[in-house]
Order: structure tokens, then C-alpha cells, then sequence
């Protein structure tokens, strides 16, 4: 995740201090590299971004760290932030005047292009017909109150092929574990559509959010949910991307906003 900022009449202060997961391929020191060049660009425009970026293992430790004022607010997607603020009624989402945006895809090893290419034949056929939009809306956009996404069916396939995918449900609702364990939320059930039209077992691994990387290039898993940086021109492109690492077309996007302690 990336930080941005809010509207310069509610976070104009450098010194506000920013709960951001770290980049797990691109240092904290290149990462700030990258901030203090969308920091430039904004002000030219008249956009405070001049904070203190504070990173995190997960959404988990950032929540605590506001509760606890380590830091003055969070830096997440809209759907996580509504998430958060439907069962948080201490907490709020700040104005923000950015408009910046990450795409979710999936990430695997360079060597299995053949996996990406049918992942990615996977992911066009399902924009094409819909199901990719009605999965948005089931299991992200209409979702109301407290109500979590409803859990996910994963097909087998006698003698098939199975895909270890990692899941760390720390980002509901779309990397979600349920109460009871069970993996769930919007990209378990993407990933289980895709299972079922490339004819593939997917097998879900529960991971650490900050371990994602190493478990797929150490091959406890075949395949993780993965965040593209914006595509912004001032930043390089896929600055946390290693080289042993490739990634399929995105098949979801969604703004980065603050969310915040109300006063």
C-alpha cells in the first residue's frame, strides 16, 4: 500500500504521522525515495503530502497504533476503510483530494508463465462476461453493516493440477479469514473462479502479510495475492516487483484514503 494524502485543510502538517504496510520488495529507504517524489508533484498542485510514513506488518498492528496515538492515521483502500468504519463507530474516513488509485492482481514465479497466462485468459473471460463485476458486488460493494462476505466453495478436480495460493485475511473484505478459520472474501472467490475454469485444485495456505514474498519464492506457495503501485508518472513503475517475481493482469482497483480517529 501507498500513502496519500488528505485534503490540505484536515492534514497539512508534516509531522502527521501515516500507518502504512511496508513495501516488501522495495526498502522503507526506496520507498520514501518514491513518496517524497508524489510529494513534490502535489505541491506544485497546492497538496500537502509532507508526512511521516510509519510502516506496519498488517492492518492489525496499525489499528492498534491508533488506538494507542502511535500514529495519526491509516492509509488503506475504500473498501477497507469502509469495512473498518462499519464496525468502528470511533473511526472515520477523511476527505481526500488525490485520487490515487492501486490495482490487485496475482503474483507468481517467473517461471510458471504458463500459469500466468491462463490465469490472465482466466481473468479476461471473466471481464467479459460479468462475473468478475457481480463478484465485486457481492462480496465487496453491497455489502452492508457489519456483515461480513459470505464464505467461498472451492471445486476439486479428480487428478487435477493444485495451485497452493497464500492468504493472509488482513484486509477484509478482500483478503478476509472468517471467524471459524475459513478463508474467505473477494479474493478467495476470484481465485476460486479462476480455479474452476482452468480446471486447477486451489489449495489456500494461511501466510503472514510480510511473509508473502518469501513463500513464494521459496515454493511454500504457487501463487499470492498481489497490489501494483499507482500508475502514476512520478513514480517508477513496479518499484516492489522483484525479478524473480511476475504478476497477471489486475483484476480490481481501488483508491488509497485515510482513515482516522474522529476528534
Amino acid at each position: 500500500m501507498t500513502g496519500c494524502g488528505s485534503d490540505a485543510s484536515e492534514t497539512d502538517s508534516p509531522d502527521e504521522r501515516i500507518g502504512i504496510i511496508a513495501k516488501l520488495n522495495a526498502s522503507e529507504e526506496a520507498f520514501n525515495e518514491q513518496m517524497k517524489k508524489l510529494e513534490e508533484s502535489a505541491r506544485r498542485k497546492g497538496i500537502s503530502l509532507a508526512h511521516n510514513h510509519i510502516y506496519f506488518n498488517g492492518l492489525n498492528e496499525m489499528q492498534m497504533a491508533l488506538d494507542a496515538g502511535q500514529i495519526d492515521e491509516i492509509s488503506t483502500y475504500h473498501c477497507v476503510a469502509n469495512y473498518m468504519t462499519a464496525r468502528n463507530p470511533q473511526l472515520k474516513i477523511l476527505d481526500h483530494t488525490n485520487d490515487m488509485f492501486d490495482s490487485f492482481c496475482c503474483a507468481m514465479r517467473t517461471e510458471d508463465k504458463a500459469l500466468r497466462d491462463e490465469f490472465n485468459s482466466a481473468i479476461q473471460s471473466m471481464k467479459s462476461d460479468g462475473t468478475l463485476e457481480n463478484l465485486v458486488k457481492t462480496y465487496i460493494t453491497d455489502l452492508t453493516g457489519t456483515e461480513d462476505p459470505p464464505a467461498v466453495a472451492l471445486e476439486t478436480f479428480d487428478g487435477a493440477e493444485t495451485i497452493k495460493v497464500g492468504v493472509t485475511g488482513d484486509l477484509p473484505p478482500l483478503d478476509l479469514i472468517r471467524a471459524d478459520g475459513t478463508p474467505a472474501g473477494f479474493n478467495t472467490a476470484m481465485i476460486s473462479e479462476i480455479g474452476r475454469r482452468t480446471g486447477k485444485n486451489i489449495e489456500l495456505v494461511q501466510i503472514d502479510s510480510n511473509a508473502r514474498a518469501a513463500a513464494l519464492t521459496s515454493e511454500q506457495i504457487d501463487v499470492v495475492f498481489w497490489v501494483t503501485v499507482p500508475d502514476d508518472e512520478n513514480l517508477d513503475k513496479n518499484f516492489d516487483k522483484s525479478d524473480s517475481m511476475d504478476t497477471t493482469s489486475p483484476y480490481y482497483r481501488d483508491e488509497i484514503v485515510h482513515v482516522d480517529l474522529k476528534k
